[in-house]
Parts: C-alpha cells; sequence; structure tokens
C-alpha cells in the first residue's frame, strides 16, 4: 500500500511537470511555411520568379565555388544547343577531357569520372547479388573496386544529371556555410582519394 501512494505520487508529480514544460500551440499561417506568398489554394495570382540562366559563352564564364566538399560544380555558360547530352553526342567532352581543357580555360573532368566505382559483384542465375562466391544482401557498404578507365565511364556520360547551369540572381536566401576540410576544395574534387571514405 506504502509503495503504491509513492508511486501515485511519483506519477502526479510527473504529470503536472510534463504539463508545465508544455508550451500552448503558436498558430502558423500557411503563406509562412514556404518560399510561396500567395493563396495556396489557386494558381490565378501565382507567378513563378523567372530564373535566368547565364548566357556567357562556354570559356568566358565566371565560376562559384563549390557548395559543399565534392559538389558537382556549376555550370558557369549557356548550354544552348549542347543539349540532350547522350552516350553518343556529348559536346561537354570536347572542352572539359583531360589534356584539352587547360588550352580551352575550362575545368577539365575529374579522374573520379574515368573510375569504375561498381563493387566487383554479379548477378547468379536466380537474380541475388554475389561476391567472392558468397550471395551479397547490400553492396553499399562493400568497399568500391576503382578501376581505372581509358575513357569516361558509361555511369558519368550524361554531365547533366549532377551539372547544372548557374542561375543569375538569387532566388532564395542560403545561409548555408560549407565546411572544406582540403586546400582547394572549394575549386576541385578530391573524391578519387575518399570515395571508401566511412565504408568498412
Amino acid at each position: 500500500m506504502k509503495l503504491t501512494n509513492i508511486a501515485l505520487g511519483i506519477a502526479t508529480a510527473a504529470a503536472i511537470f510534463v504539463a508545465g514544460c508544455v508550451s500552448s500551440p503558436q498558430t502558423v499561417s500557411e503563406e509562412s511555411l514556404g518560399l510561396r506568398k500567395t493563396d495556396l489554394y489557386t494558381e490565378q495570382t501565382t507567378v513563378a520568379d523567372k530564373t535566368m540562366y547565364k548566357e556567357a559563352v562556354p570559356g568566358t564564364g565566371v565560376t562559384f565555388e563549390r557548395a559543399f566538399e565534392n559538389a558537382p560544380p556549376m555550370i558557369p555558360h549557356s548550354v544552348d544547343g549542347m543539349l540532350p547530352i547522350t552516350i553518343k553526342d556529348n559536346q561537354c567532352t570536347t572542352c572539359h577531357l583531360p589534356g584539352i581543357a587547360e588550352s580551352m580555360n575550362a575545368t577539365p573532368i575529374p579522374k573520379s569520372h574515368f573510375t569504375d566505382f561498381r563493387p566487383e559483384t554479379h548477378l547468379s542465375k536466380d537474380g541475388k547479388i554475389v561476391k567472392n562466391g558468397k550471395t551479397v544482401e547490400n553492396t553499399s557498404d562493400l568497399l568500391v573496386s576503382n578501376r581505372k578507365l581509358n575513357d569516361l565511364a558509361g555511369a558519368r556520360f550524361n554531365c547533366s544529371q549532377c551539372h547544372a547551369p548557374q542561375s543569375e540572381g538569387q532566388l532564395v536566401d542560403n545561409n548555408f556555410k560549407a565546411d572544406f576540410r582540403a586546400t582547394d576544395a572549394n575549386k576541385a574534387s578530391n573524391l578519387i582519394d575518399n570515395i571508401n571514405e566511412g565504408v568498412k
């Protein structure tokens, strides 16, 4: 009986404490939740800000620092007439291949794009992933192969899947500050050196 009274007293005190800590809910307007400041239930008064892409010709654009370590750099020039990129028609390589890039005032394609990172696995007849004769459930924790290639990796031919043109103006405020661990990491990639970082 005495133990029950003590437990009941502790439970009551905890309930009073929690009730005192919970503040009354604040009302937040729907318009303050996102970037859009117009009526959320109609499109009649909503006009998106126009995106103004760089019109600089290739070789004359001014590049931005990378947004974070090993971030794909933005495209500092117009891409008119260069898209879509296909495995057989990639105009980016005419200026950005190593050996050509410096003379074209272009950023060279990094070594990581000439490397096959896929883990050395294969599919068994029943569709399971196999590595070194053993079935593997998940390949995300396997070390990558780092097999060097003479040509651009097939998984990297579509430049615009990661790289996008820069736009003029700041449509959205951004106060993110990147933490670059290596010298010049805000201008160049060191992904090839630390691709297996954190992998067992």
